[in-house]
């Protein structure tokens, strides 16, 4: 928990915002904390396939004019890596346009990895995720919390459904991205009764690793734009 609070400090200390602040921008259409797994399961393969799917996802053109589709066209951005700790890689962003998402993924890309542990704690993802809240930027419509991750919780003091539950009571939306493998080919009904809820929480499912670049695409366009309550949707790597 030392780590999580230190990370969390970190990222209200340091804020970025790449376009500054407008007068017309006084409330986002989104406040999104992206939490990713980087547990043991996640072998270096795998973390650049999905490091590089984030990025991808964040400066394509969908993502692009689900930003501009917004009321305000604004939206607030974070990144959490969690496995048994948790670490802040991006700490909260403002993005309005193609040109904040193009820094962003660099950003994103231009990241280390934050460490490589075995356990994984979903649970101590959300709770480190619905902390960042207390120091977004700015109003926004809606809060997400936006979990990717290939396992069910094995470690962590808080059970992912109760930190689920702690953030749904705080007005946050948390939304699910399981990557099924062979190993568990169901931790998307896990993930269904103990990471999803709040207002319009939803499940994109990427059929392993190969897939996660377009599940996660879809994630983020869905997100913004803010999808009806109770979808939820499969990709497959074929």
């Amino acid at each position: 928990m030392r780590r999580l609070w230190l990370a969390v400090v970190l990222a209200i200390v340091v804020v970025g915002v790449p376009g500054g602040l407008s007068a017309e921008a006084v409330e986002a259409d989104v406040a999104l904390v992206l939490a990713i797994d980087v547990s043991g399961s996640v072998d270096d393969d795998r973390f650049k396939l999905q490091r590089e799917g984030v990025a991808a996802a964040l400066e394509s053109e969908v993502f692009a004019a689900a930003l501009s589709g917004g009321a305000h066209q604004t939206i607030e951005i974070a990144v959490i890596e969690w496995a048994e700790e948790q670490n802040v890689v991006l700490p909260w962003t403002i993005l309005r346009g193609s040109d904040d998402l193009a820094v962003v993924a660099r950003r994103v890309r231009g990241a280390g990895r934050s460490w490589v542990h075995t356990k994984t704690d979903p649970g101590g993802g959300i709770a480190a995720a619905n902390l960042l809240f207390a120091s977004q930027p700015m109003p926004a419509v809606r809060r997400v919390i936006d979990v990717s991750g290939d396992g069910r919780q094995n470690t962590g003091e808080i059970a992912t459904s109760e930190a689920r539950d702690a953030a749904v009571a705080r007005d946050v939306t948390v939304n699910g991205l399981p990557i099924t493998l062979g190993d568990d080919p169901h931790v998307d009904d896990w993930y269904r009764a103990n990471v999803i809820g709040g207002p319009g929480a939803f499940l994109v499912v990427a059929d392993g690793y190969a897939a996660f670049a377009a599940a996660f695409r879809q994630k983020l366009m869905l997100e913004v734009a803010g999808p009806a309550p109770g979808r939820s949707f499969a990709l497959a790597t074929r």
